[in-house]
C-alpha cells in the first residue's frame, strides 16, 4: 500500500487518540472479522461516532436556516419592490392630475383675458370712429382678420364672432349698413389665402339662424327681446356669407349668456355644446407659435379633424365677452364677442411621451359629461358620459375648473346655459401597468438563487470533505491495524517517517512518471496540454521520454489543388486565402464526420490520416470514402465560388493520393509543438499524389490490397502505365472508381465502422475533369461582373449620401445624355487631364454595406452586363472571358493600392491615402469607371487589328476616320446601350448631377481609348503626360491640382494597359493559355485572308520583342507610379520570368500549337511552317504593338 502525505498526516492524527485502544485490544478482532458481535468498538470509533452525530445535527440546522432565509428574503423582496412600484404609480398619477388641472385653469383664465383685451380694442376703435361717423352699432373693424388671428393664436380659439346689439327699431338701418360694408369678408378670405372663394352675398335682412349652439329647443329667447344681435364680423372670414346677419339672440344658449353678460358686464362660459355653424368656415386653426400652450392647441385642432374637416360634434364651449361703449365702469354693453373654445386643447402635451393612460371626466353642472383619454402628448375624446374604469375610484382627483358665475344682484334666473365645470381625473390599467415590471419577480428569483447557490456550494463542499474523510479514515484504520499488529511502537514511528520521506520524493518527481506514451499522445491530440511551460518544456525535452509511437496500420491522404499557383497569380491575397479557407473548411467537416484525423496543410496540399491516434481496422475503407467526399465537394465548391472569386475558378482541380502502411507519429516538441507523421508511408503517399491525375484518386498497391481484402475490389481500376517513384522503381498503382454505385454518405452521428460493413461505396469517387458548358460559364462570369460593379455602385451611393449631394433636374441630365450620343467623334473627347474630386473628410460617414441598390437597379445591371456579353464576338481571344480577365486584373490592382507608412489618426491616414494615390482610392466613381471600361473595352471586336480594318476600307473605318476604330466602336456601342430607357434606374445610381455625368463620360473615354497603343497621337499624348507627371521637376507643369490629376490620369491609363495584357505578367500557365488563344485568333484571320503574313513565321521572335519593348517597360512604369505596392513588383517579376521561359520553350510551344491546328485540320499542307531560327534580340521591323500581342 502506498500512502500520500495527506494520508500520513491524517493517519498520525487518528493514531494519537487510538494508541491506548491498540494496546488493550491488540488481540481483538479487526474490521474484517466476519463475526460482528465479537467486534469491540475502540475509543476512536466512539469519538468518531459521537462527532459524526454532532456534525450531522449542525448541518441539518444550517440547511434549515438557509431554506427559511431563502423563502423569507425572496418573499420580502417581492412585496417590497411591488409596493415601491405601486407607490411610484400613485405618486406620479397625482403629479399628472395636478398638472392637468393647473394648466386647464390657466388656459381658461388666459382665454377670458385675451377676449376681454380684444373687446377693449374694439371699444377704443368705436369711440375713435364715433367722432367721424355714426358709431355703434355701425362699426366695421378694419383688418379684423389679422386682429383675430393674433387673438386666436394666443388663446387657441377656433372662431371669434362680433355681434352688435341693435334695437329692433334700427334694424332697417343696420341692414342697409351691412350691405354697404360687406367687403371685409373678401378681405379676410384673401388673408386666409382663399382669394378665389366666392362667399356669396350678405343676406338682405336680419334672419333667424335656427339652432346654433348646442341642442337647445329652438325659439326666441326670453331676454333682450327689444334687441337683435346680428352676426357681423368673424375671424376667420366665412366661406358662406349666409351666416352674416343671423340673429344670435334667437338661439336660447346665446340669449341666456348675452343677457347675463349684459347685466354683469362680465364674460361667461357656456355649457358644452355642438356647433353646426363651424361648417361655414374653411380655416379655423390658429397660426401656431412656438411655445408649449400653442403646441397643445395645434394638437387639439389636429384631433378635432374628421376626414380633413373640423368635427362640429367635438365638445366645445362658447365664451361670451361684452363690448362696452366706453372704458368707464358706467359704460353700457353695445355688443358681444363670441369665442368658440374647443376643450381638446386643455389635454394636449401634458404627459410626456410614453406616459399613457390618464382619463379625464369633464362635466358641467348643466348635465353634460365627456371623457377624455390622455396618451403621452395626445388627448382624445373617449366618448360621451363618464367612461372611466370604476376600479380606480379610490384614486380619483377632483378639481373645479370654473364655477361659471360671477357675484351680482341678479340672482340665478337666467336659464341653464351658465354652468360650473369640474374635472375628475382617474388613472387607467395601462398607466398602472407601465409602472409594473418583472423586477419584483426577478429580484426575488435572484435572491432565491443566491441562497440556492450557497446551499449547493455547501453541499458540494460537505460531500467532498465527507468523502475525503471517509477514505482517509478507512485507509488509516486498515494501516493502523496492520502496523499495530506487526510492529512495536518504535517501529511504527520509523515506518511513518519513511512514508513522509516517500511522499516528499513523489512530490518532487517527474510529472510524466507513470504515463503511457500512447496516453500522452492521445491527450495531446485531444487538446490536453502535457507539457506547455516554456522553460519546463525545454528541460522536459531533455529528461523526459518523447511523446511518440508506432502505428502499424494506417492510411494517409495527400490532396493537392491543381492549377492553384497559376490561379493565385491573378488574384489578390485575400481571395487566395478565401478559397483555401473555404475548401479546407469543407474537408475538415468531412473529416469530422468520417473520423479521419487532419494532420496539417502545407500550402495548397491537405494531409490527413486514418488509423491513428485510435487504431481501427477499416482505415483504408474510411480513407477511400473520405477521398471521394473531398473530391465531390471540391468540384461543387469551386463552381459555386466563381461569382465571388472570378473567372477560371471552376477550372481548378484536385489531385489525391492514398497509401497504407506503418506510420511513426508523435509530438515534435519545441517552440511550436506539432503532431507529425514520419516514415516511408508518408513519402510513398506524396509520390501517389504527385504522379496522380487531376480529379482522380490515385492509390498504391498496399491500399488496393486492403480494399480488395475487405471485399471492395469493385472500387479499383488498374492504371495502365506503371509509376516510377524515386527510390521505389516502378510501381503498379490503381485509381479508385465506383461508377454507377450508389449509397448514403455518413452523417455526424454515424460510425465509419458500421459503414465499412456495407457492400457498396456511396456515390461516385472518380470525377472527370471539370467541363463547363459555355452558357453556364458565361452566366457565372456575368454574375461575377455584376457583383463587382454592384459593390462599386454601393460605394458611389454611400459617398454621395455622406456628402449630401443634391441631384440636378432629370431633364438637364437627359439633355446631356442626348448630346453625347453616338454621332460624336469619341477620339476628340480624349483629355490630357481627367479631374477627380478633392478629398473631403466626411465622405466616409455612410457605410457602403448599409446601402441597398434595389431590385430594379440590380435587375437592370444584370441585363446590361448580359447584353454586353452577347455583343462580344466568338473570337478565341477577344471575347467576353478576356474582358472579364481584364476586369479581374483591374480590381486586383485597385485593391493593392497602398498608402505610405503613417502613424497618424485614421482621418489623416485616409487623407494621406487620397494624396498618395492622386485621389483614385477615395473616389468610387473613378473605380467604377475603370472596371466598366475594362468590361466594355473590346465589345464587338472583329478579331483583326485596326490596321486591317483600314486596309479593308470597312464602314467602321470611315466612321471613325481610320483612328482607334475598334476602341471607339466599343465605347459607342456600350454607351448607347447604357443610354437606353431600359437602364434609366441604373444610370440614376451611377450619376445624379451633370458634373458626375461629364466626369463619368470622360473617364470611360480616356480609359478605353488608352487600350489603343498603336495610335501615334494618343501615344504622344500619353508620353508627354508621363514626362510631365513623373519628371524630376514638376513645378513648371501646372498648378498643384493639375499635377495631381495628371498623375491620376496616367496611372489609370497604365492600369488598364497593364490589365489588358495582364496574362503576360501572371503565372506561366496563364500566359500560355491566353497566348495560345491569341495565336489561334490571328492564325484564323490569316487563313481567312484577313492578314498578309503567317503569324507563326515570326511569333517566337515577336513575343520576345513584345516583352522587351512593351511588357517589361510597362511593368516598370507600374512600379514607378509608386501606388500599387507589391503588386507592381509581382507583375514585373512574372513578366521577367515569362520572358525567360519563352526564350527557352517558345519555339517548342509554337511548334506544338501548329501541330495542334494541323491535327484539327486547320493548317493546309502547303502552309506548314518552317522551323524558326533564333534571331538576335533586337527590335522587330515594326514597333511591338497591341495588335501583334493582344489583338
Amino acid at each position: 500500500m502506498k500512502l500520500t502525505r495527506t494520508d500520513s498526516e491524517d493517519l498520525a492524527s487518528v493514531s494519537e487518540f487510538s494508541q491506548e485502544d491498540d494496546h488493550s485490544n491488540r488481540d481483538s478482532d479487526t474490521d474484517d472479522n466476519p463475526n460482528p458481535k465479537h467486534k469491540k468498538k475502540s475509543k476512536s470509533d466512539e469519538i468518531g461516532s459521537k462527532e459524526s452525530k454532532s456534525v450531522f445535527r449542525a448541518k441539518m440546522m444550517v440547511y434549515l436556516v438557509l431554506i427559511v432565509s431563502c423563502v423569507t428574503a425572496s418573499t420580502l423582496t417581492y412585496f417590497f419592490t411591488s409596493d415601491q412600484e405601486k407607490s411610484d404609480f400613485e405618486s406620479n398619477f397625482k403629479t399628472y392630475a395636478d398638472e392637468i388641472s393647473r394648466l386647464a385653469r390657466e388656459d381658461l383664465l388666459n382665454k377670458f383675458d385675451i377676449t376681454e383685451s380684444l373687446a377693449i380694442a374694439i371699444t377704443s376703435y368705436a369711440n375713435d370712429k364715433e367722432e367721424e361717423e355714426a358709431g355703434f352699432p355701425y362699426i366695421t373693424v378694419p383688418d379684423f382678420e389679422h386682429r383675430t388671428q393674433k387673438a386666436r393664436q394666443m388663446s387657441g380659439a377656433e372662431l371669434i364672432i362680433m355681434s352688435p346689439l341693435v334695437l329692433k327699431t334700427a334694424v332697417e338701418a343696420w341692414e342697409t349698413y351691412a350691405q354697404a360694408e360687406s367687403s371685409w369678408i373678401q378681405e379676410g378670405l384673401i388673408v386666409q389665402g382663399l382669394p378665389e372663394v366666392n362667399p356669396g352675398p350678405v343676406p338682405l335682412f336680419v334672419h333667424d339662424p335656427g339652432v346654433l349652439f348646442g341642442d337647445s329647443p329652438h325659439g326666441p329667447g326670453d331676454y333682450l327681446t327689444e334687441y337683435v344681435a346680428p352676426c357681423w364680423q368673424t375671424g376667420s372670414a366665412p366661406i358662406n356669407a349666409s351666416l352674416i346677419n343671423s340673429d344670435f339672440l334667437q338661439d336660447r344658449v346665446f340669449n341666456e349668456l348675452a343677457y347675463r353678460s349684459k347685466l354683469d358686464k362680465l364674460g361667461y362660459l357656456s355649457k358644452m355644446v355642438e356647433l353646426s355653424l363651424l361648417e361655414n368656415f374653411a380655416q379655423l386653426d390658429p397660426v401656431i407659435d412656438h411655445n408649449d400652450h400653442i403646441d397643445r392647441r395645434k394638437l387639439a385642432v389636429d384631433h378635432s379633424l374628421v376626414d380633413g374637416h373640423l368635427d362640429s360634434h367635438s365638445p366645445r364651449s362658447v365664451l361670451i365677452q361684452p363690448i362696452m361703449d366706453g372704458l368707464s365702469s358706467s359704460s353700457e354693453v353695445i355688443g358681444f364677442l363670441s369665442t368658440v373654445v374647443p376643450w381638446d386643447i386643455y389635454f394636449q402635451n401634458i404627459l410626456s411621451e410614453g406616459s399613457n393612460g390618464v382619463e379625464v371626466v369633464l362635466s358641467d353642472s348643466c348635465g353634460s359629461t365627456f371623457t377624455y383619454l390622455l396618451n403621452g402628448p395626445s388627448g382624445v375624446v373617449k366618448g360621451d358620459g363618464d367612461l372611466h374604469d370604476p376600479a380606480y375610484d379610490s384614486l380619483r382627483r377632483t378639481y373645479t375648473v370654473t364655477d361659471g358665475t360671477h357675484e351680482g344682484d341678479h340672482g340665478n334666473d337666467y336659464g341653464h346655459s351658465l354652468c360650473a365645470y369640474i374635472m375628475d381625473i382617474y388613472p387607467t390599467k395601462e398607466l398602472e401597468e407601465s409602472y409594473e415590471s418583472k423586477d419584483p419577480l426577478i429580484f426575488s428569483i435572484v435572491v432565491a438563487l443566491i441562497f440556492v447557490f450557497t446551499t449547493m456550494v455547501f453541499l458540494v463542499y460537505d460531500w467532498a470533505v465527507q468523502r475525503r474523510q471517509w477514505m482517509i479514515i478507512r485507509a488509516a484504520r486498515k494501516t493502523q491495524a496492520i502496523v499495530s499488529s506487526l510492529f512495536p511502537k518504535n517501529v511504527q514511528d520509523r515506518i511513518m517517517k519513511d512514508v513522509d520521506d516517500e511522499v516528499n520524493r513523489e512530490a518532487m518527481g517527474n510529472q510524466f512518471r507513470g504515463n503511457r506514451t500512447k496516453d500522452q499522445l492521445q491527450n495531446f491530440l485531444k487538446g490536453k496540454d502535457t507539457n506547455t511551460d516554456g522553460q519546463e518544456e525545454n528541460q522536459g525535452a531533455k529528461r523526459s521520454k518523447p511523446i511518440a509511437d508506432l502505428f502499424p496500420e494506417a492510411t494517409i491522404i495527400f490532396a493537392d489543388i491543381v492549377g492553384f499557383t497559376a490561379w493565385s497569380s491573378t488574384r489578390e491575397p485575400s481571395q487566395v486565402f478565401q478559397l483555401l479557407e473555404t475548401i479546407y473548411h469543407v474537408f475538415d467537416e468531412i473529416a469530422n464526420r468520417r473520423r479521419v484525423f487532419k494532420v496539417e496543410t502545407v500550402g495548397d496540399c491537405y494531409v490527413a490520416v486514418a488509423g491513428l491516434p485510435e487504431p481501427r481496422k477499416d482505415h483504408a475503407i474510411v480513407m477511400a470514402r473520405f477521398a471521394r467526399d473531398c473530391l465531390v465537394q471540391f468540384t461543387a465548391t469551386v463552381k459555386a465560388m466563381v461569382v465571388e472569386l472570378g473567372p477560371d475558378t471552376e477550372e481548378l482541380g484536385v489531385r489525391i493520393g492514398l497509401h497504407s502502411g506503418p506510420v511513426t507519429a508523435g509530438v515534435l516538441r519545441g517552440e511550436r509543438a506539432r503532431f507529425q507523421l514520419f516514415g516511408d508511408t508518408v513519402n510513398t503517399t506524396a509520390r501517389m499524389e504527385s504522379t496522380g491525375q487531376t480529379n482522380k484518386i490515385h492509390i498504391s498497391q498496399e491500399t488496393a490490397d486492403l480494399l480488395a481484402a475487405a471485399g471492395k475490389s469493385q472500387w479499383l481500376r488498374t492504371r495502365r502505365e506503371k509509376v516510377v517513384a524515386k527510390g521505389k522503381g516502378e510501381l503498379q498503382t490503381y485509381f479508385l472508381d465506383s461508377s454507377g454505385e450508389t449509397g448514403t454518405s455518413t452523417t455526424s452521428g454515424e460510425s465509419d465502422g458500421e459503414e465499412s460493413k456495407q457492400e457498396n461505396m456511396p456515390a461516385v469517387v472518380v470525377a472527370p475533369a471539370p467541363t463547363v458548358p459555355s452558357a453556364d460559364k458565361y452566366n457565372r462570369l456575368v454574375a461575377w461582373n455584376c457583383d463587382i460593379l454592384a459593390k462599386l455602385l454601393t460605394q458611389i451611393v454611400a459617398r454621395r449620401e455622406s456628402r449630401r449631394t443634391e441631384p440636378d433636374p432629370v431633364g438637364d441630365i437627359r439633355k446631356l445624355e442626348e448630346q453625347y450620343g453616338s454621332n460624336r467623334y469619341v477620339l476628340s473627347e480624349v483629355q490630357e487631364i481627367v479631374r477627380l474630386p478633392k478629398y473631403e473628410a466626411d465622405s466616409q460617414r455612410v457605410d457602403p454595406w448599409s446601402v441597398q441598390l434595389g431590385e430594379e437597379v440590380l435587375s437592370q445591371l444584370k441585363d446590361y452586363v448580359q447584353t454586353l456579353a452577347a455583343m462580344y464576338r466568338d473570337n478565341p481571344f477577344h471575347n467576353f472571358e478576356h474582358a472579364s480577365h481584364v476586369t479581374m486584373s483591374v480590381m486586383k490592382l485597385l485593391s493593392r493600392i497602398v498608402a505610405p507608412d503613417t502613424t497618424t489618426s485614421q482621418t489623416e491616414t485616409e487623407e494621406a491615402l487620397h494624396d498618395h494615390t492622386y485621389g483614385i482610392t477615395s473616389d468610387p466613381m473613378t473605380q467604377f469607371a475603370v472596371a466598366l471600361s475594362a468590361l466594355i473595352h473590346d465589345v464587338d471586336h472583329p478579331g483583326v487589328p485596326n490596321m486591317q480594318l483600314i486596309k479593308e476600307q470597312t464602314s467602321l473605318a470611315a466612321v471613325y476616320r481610320n483612328k482607334s476604330i475598334a476602341e471607339q466602336n466599343s465605347v459607342d456601342l456600350a454607351w448607347d446601350l447604357l443610354m437606353d430607357d431600359a437602364y434609366s434606374d441604373l444610370r440614376r445610381v451611377i450619376y445624379i448631377t451633370k458634373t458626375e455625368f461629364l466626369r463619368f463620360r470622360q473617364l470611360v473615354v480616356n480609359i478605353v481609348l488608352a487600350t489603343d497603343i498603336m495610335d501615334k497621337d494618343l501615344g504622344a499624348l500619353r508620353k508627354g503626360r508621363w514626362n510631365k507627371a513623373f519628371s524630376a521637376d514638376t513645378a513648371d507643369n501646372g498648378n498643384g491640382d493639375d499635377i495631381v490629376n495628371r498623375k491620376a490620369t496616367i496611372v489609370m491609363e497604365h492600369l488598364i494597359q497593364a490589365s489588358d495584357v495582364a496574362h503576360t505578367m501572371q503565372h506561366w500557365h496563364i500566359y500560355r493559355k491566353w497566348n495560345q488563344r491569341l495565336f489561334k485568333e490571328m492564325y484564323l484571320a490569316y487563313l481567312q485572308g484577313r492578314a498578309e503574313k503567317d503569324p507563326s513565321a515570326n511569333w517566337y521572335d515577336g513575343e520576345k520583342g513584345f516583352f522587351d519593348f512593351y511588357i517589361i517597360p510597362l511593368a516598370k512604369k507600374l512600379k514607378d507610379c509608386g501606388v500599387f505596392g507589391v503588386s507592381s513588383d509581382e507583375y514585373l517579376q512574372y513578366a521577367v520570368q515569362n520572358r525567360k521561359e519563352w526564350d527557352l520553350k517558345g519555339q517548342e510551344l509554337v511548334a506544338e500549337m501548329i501541330q495542334s491546328f494541323k491535327d484539327q485540320g486547320m493548317v493546309p499542307e502547303k502552309m506548314q511552317p518552317k522551323p524558326q531560327e533564333s534571331a538576335p534580340e533586337q527590335a522587330p521591323e515594326q514597333a511591338p504593338t497591341k495588335e501583334t500581342e493582344v489583338v
